[in-house]
This record gives structure tokens, C-alpha cells and sequence, in this order.
């Protein structure tokens, strides 16, 4: 059951994502109507359900509410020196949600192996590549170190502010050695190797990445017409 529910999400294709997350940004920053940003942050909230980040969702709807509480409701309505000091900052992180949303999406249902051979596929230099890889690869594995920091205080029954000095400097040391370590696999694997890559992944735009990409052009055309 678990996993035909998975075969009936929606999968897109890595270049997709990529020009989402393009059009997101040319979205926030460009538009001046507060239909228009709650129409497409709701869009991409759907798209990402779809896609099976269920939880994502739910947890950017509550925070996209609550900076649409504070800025409407709260600040309006109360101290000032509060309105003052916040606004820019709710007003700042409401803009760059569309932009967190699809970056979720991409984190979350994207594989690194699928993003390396769309960016190939578009020409882009082994340069930029080599580091943008390793980087996607480090921050997951840095999370999973922590877990395990984590775990072993428990274990120790660890507490109080010793808890914070044992959490950074494991943490400072596993993030050395996390780089060392994926700079190292990268290069066994081959990265560096300027012969021309292949790989058994199949490629290609569906009729749903049109349909995105579309409506996608559309909002940007819709942000910077709309005042």
C-alpha cells in the first residue's frame, strides 16, 4: 500500500525545481499585492503536497499565517516601538517564503545524483558543480552527526549549559571531518575527472512541468503587472 501511495505522487524534473525556484524569487520581489503572494504561496504549498512533503507544508502554512497575523493584526494594534522594530523583519521573511518552499521541495524530493545530471544537461561547468554537490551532500550529513550528539548526551544524562558545550564542539569537529570526508568520496567517485559523464537516469520534461512552469511565468507576469 505504502508504496503505490508513492507512485501516485507527483515527481518532477529536477530543472523544473530549479526554474520554480527562479520564478519564486522573481515572484517575491516583485510583487506588490498581497492576493498575488497568498495565491502563490498557496500553489506551491499544493505543489509540494502533491509531492508528498506533507509535513513541510504544514509547518510553512503556520509560520506563513503567523507573519500574516503580526504584520495585519498584531503590529497594526499594538505598541509601537513593537511595529518598528519587527515589521521590516515579518515583512522580509514573508518574501522569501515562496522562495523556502520550493527550496523544501527540492531538499526533501530531489536526489543529488538527479540534480547533478540536470545541471549537465544545461552545460553548466564541472567548476560550480563539484562544490554545489558537495554541499547539498554535507548539510544532511551534519544533521545526522547532531542526531547522534544528541542521543549520546541523553544516554549520559547530560543537562544545563555542559549540554550546550558538548553539542558545539563535537559539532565543530564532526563539520571538519564531514567536508574532509564527502570532498574525499566526490573524488573517488570521480568528479574531478574531466572525460564526459554518463549516467542511467532518464531525463525528461512531463506535461506537469509545462503546466508548473506556466503558471510559474504567468504569477511573474501577473507580480510585476498588478500594483
Amino acid at each position: 500500500m505504502e508504496t503505490s501511495g508513492k507512485k501516485h505522487r507527483l515527481k518532477l524534473d529536477p530543472r523544473t525545481d530549479i526554474l520554480l525556484l527562479i520564478l519564486a524569487n522573481v515572484v517575491a520581489f516583485t510583487q506588490r499585492s498581497l492576493w498575488v503572494e497568498i495565491a502563490w504561496v498557496v500553489l506551491l504549498l499544493l505543489l509540494i503536497i502533491a509531492c508528498g512533503c506533507e509535513k513541510a507544508a504544514g509547518k510553512l502554512t503556520a509560520a506563513f499565517g503567523i507573519c500574516l497575523v503580526l504584520q495585519y493584526f498584531i503590529f497594526p494594534n499594538g505598541p509601537k516601538f513593537l511595529a518598528a522594530s519587527f515589521t521590516f523583519l515579518v515583512s522580509y521573511a514573508r518574501r522569501i517564503f515562496p522562495c523556502l518552499i520550493v527550496g523544501t521541495l527540492i531538499l526533501q524530493k530531489t536526489p543529488v545524483r538527479e540534480l547533478m545530471v540536470a545541471l549537465r544537461k544545461w552545460h553548466i561547468p564541472q567548476s560550480l558543480i563539484i562544490p554545489l554537490s558537495v554541499t547539498v551532500r554535507y548539510f544532511p550529513a551534519l544533521k545526522e552527526e547532531t542526531g547522534y550528539i544528541r542521543d549520546a548526551m541523553k544516554l549520559r544524562n547530560i543537562r544545563g549549559i555542559q549540554k550546550l558545550e558538548c553539542l558545539l564542539i563535537p559539532m565543530m569537529i564532526s563539520a571538519t571531518t564531514t567536508a574532509e570526508e564527502l570532498s574525499a568520496a566526490a573524488v573517488t567517485r570521480g568528479i574531478e575527472n574531466p572525460a564526459p559523464k554518463t549516467s542511467m537516469i532518464v531525463m525528461r520534461f512531463g506535461i506537469h512541468d509545462y503546466i508548473f512552469l506556466v503558471i510559474g511565468v504567468v504569477f511573474c507576469v501577473i507580480s510585476m503587472m498588478v500594483r
